[in-house]
C-alpha cells in the first residue's frame, strides 16, 4: 500500500548515529564536490549541468519533509488507507496513520535531494565523516534527475501503490548500493562483495529500533515497506550489474518495472516478462446493496500479499504461498451505517498456485477469527468455497481455478 515519501533513512539508520555535532558549512560543500566525483566514478554518468547545493538545519529538513507529504498526500486519502490496513489487519486499529507517518519519516531524514529546486540540501547538524554515504546517496538521485527526470515518480501510480513501490525500488535501490559501493571502496571491495542485501539490511533492523523510537515502534507493515525500496531494490539492480552494466540500468527508466513481483523475483523483469494480470472486484461487489459505497481501491500486489500473510503464518509459508501471485484489486467499502467490506480478488500463476495461496489464507483466517465457525462447499478440485460467521461477521473464501476471491462483510 502507499507508503508515503521514502527519504533516505536507511542510510543514516544503519549508520547507527547517536551524536551528532554540527559541521562546518564551507567544508559540508567541498566534501560534496569530493563525494560526487567518487559517485560519477562508480555510476558511470557524468553531470549534465553543476549540481547546486545548500545546507539546512533540522527544523527546516523537517519542515520541507512535512511540507511535500502534505501536498502529495491528502489526508483524506491516508485515512481512508488507514481505515483498509486496519481490517486486513497490518496495522492496529488504534494507530492514526498520517500523523504516524509524519512522525516516522521525520525521525529519520538527514538531507534530501530535491528535484524541483535541483538542489541537494545537507543537514548541518550532522558530523562530516559519517554524513559522506548519505551524500553519495542524495548526489545519485541528482544526477538521477539530470538523465531521467525523477518527477515523474513523486506522483503516486493512481491506483496501483505496488507499481509505485516497484519504481521506488529502482531510485532508492540505486542509491543504496551506490552508497554502499562508496562506503566499501577504500577497502577495495564493492557491493558485488556482499552476499545477500536483503539480510544485511535485516540485521540492521535491531540497531534502527533503538536508535529511532518512533521506527522501533512501527508495525512490522510499515518496517517492511520502508525497507523494500533500498533493500529489495539494491538486490534488484546488483542482479541487473551480475551479468550487465550501468548502461543496462540507464534502460530500465525508459522500461519501467511494473510490479513488486519483478523486483523481488528479476528474472519476471530479465527473461520472460511477467506482466501483471489485471483484475478487479466486481465479483464480490454482487453482495452488496446499493446502500454500499466505495472508500479506497488498490493493488496489493507480491510483496504486500506476503506481509498480509506474514502476519497470521510462518514467514517460510506466507513467502511461498504469495509467489505465484499474477494480480490483486482489494478495496474497502461501507454502508450507510458505517459497516465495512473487504473485497479482495486475486489471480495466480496456475491453479496450484491458487490453491496454495486458499490454504495459507484460510489459515489466517482462522489465526484472525478464532470464534468465527465454518462451513465449506465444495465443487470440484479447483472449486471450493469456505465461509466463515460470527454475530457480526462473515467471511466467504472461493477458489476457482487460478482465482481466489475473498469478503469478510460485517453485519
Amino acid at each position: 500500500m502507499k507508503t508515503l515519501m521514502r527519504p533516505c533513512a536507511l542510510l543514516t539508520l544503519a549508520l547507527g548515529v547517536s551524536v551528532l555535532f554540527a559541521s562546518d558549512v564551507s567544508k559540508l560543500l567541498e566534501s560534496a564536490d569530493e563525494v560526487l566525483e567518487t559517485v560519477v566514478e562508480i555510476r558511470e554518468l557524468e553531470p549534465k549541468e553543476p549540481i547546486q547545493k545548500g545546507v539546512k538545519s533540522r527544523e527546516e529538513v523537517k519542515a520541507y519533509l512535512v511540507s511535500r507529504i502534505q501536498e502529495e498526500y491528502p489526508k483524506d486519502e491516508i485515512e481512508a488507507e488507514e481505515r483498509l490496513l486496519e481490517k486486513l489487519g497490518l496495522i492496529p486499529p488504534d494507530l492514526p496513520l498520517y500523523e504516524f507517518m509524519l512522525e516516522l519519516l521525520t525521525e529519520q531524514v538527514a538531507g534530501y535531494y530535491d528535484p524541483y529546486s535541483k538542489t541537494f540540501f545537507i543537514a548541518d547538524w550532522i558530523p562530516l565523516e559519517i554524513q559522506k554515504p548519505v551524500m553519495a546517496h542524495e548526489l545519485t538521485h541528482a544526477l538521477q534527475d539530470q538523465y531521467f527526470d525523477l518527477k515523474r515518480f513523486l506522483t503516486p501510480v493512481e491506483g496501483n501503490d505496488d507499481r509505485t513501490l516497484a519504481h521506488n525500488a529502482l531510485i532508492e535501490g540505486e542509491g543504496f548500493i551506490i552508497m554502499l559501493d562508496y562506503t566499501l571502496r577504500p577497502m577495495g571491495r564493492s557491493v558485488a562483495d556482499i552476499p545477500d542485501l536483503i539480510e544485511l539490511s535485516r540485521l540492521q533492523m535491531p540497531l534502527m529500533e533503538t536508535q529511532f523510537p518512533v521506527f522501533g515502534k512501527a508495525p512490522d507493515y510499515l518496517k517492511e515497506t520502508l525497507l523494500f525500496p533500498y533493500a529489495y531494490g539494491g538486490a534488484f539492480l546488483k542482479e541487473i550489474l551480475k551479468d550487465g552494466s550501468w548502461q543496462d540500468v540507464d534502460r530500465i527508466y525508459s522500461d519501467l518495472p511494473e510490479s513488486t513481483e519483478q523486483i523481488l523475483h528479476p528474472e519476471k523483469y530479465l527473461n520472460s516478462r511477467d506482466h501483471p494480470t489485471e483484475v478487479d472486484t466486481k465479483r464480490q461487489q454482487e453482495n452488496l446493496s446499493e446502500d454500499w459505497k466505495p472508500v479506497i481501491d488498490n493493488v496489493l500486489g507480491e510483496f504486500s500479499t506476503y506481509l498480509l500473510l506474514k502476519e497470521y503464518i510462518s514467514d517460510e509459508q506466507a513467502q511461498r504461498a504469495s509467489e505465484g501471485w499474477d494480480g490483486d484489486r482489494v478495496a474497502l467499502w461501507e454502508d450507510r451505517s458505517g459497516n465495512t467490506a473487504v473485497l479482495l480478488s486475486t489471480i495466480w500463476d496456475g491453479n496450484t498456485d491458487a490453491s496454495e495461496f486458499f490454504e495459507a489464507y484460510s489459515e489466517l483466517i482462522v489465526k484472525k477469527y478464532p470464534q468465527a465457525e465454518r462451513s465449506d462447499q465444495k465443487i470440484s478440485s479447483a472449486t471450493e468455497t469456505r465461509i466463515w460467521r460470527k454475530p457480526d461477521l462473515e467471511v466467504t473464501l472461493t477458489l476457482e481455478g487460478d482465482r481466489v476471491f475473498v469478503i469478510e462483510l460485517e453485519k
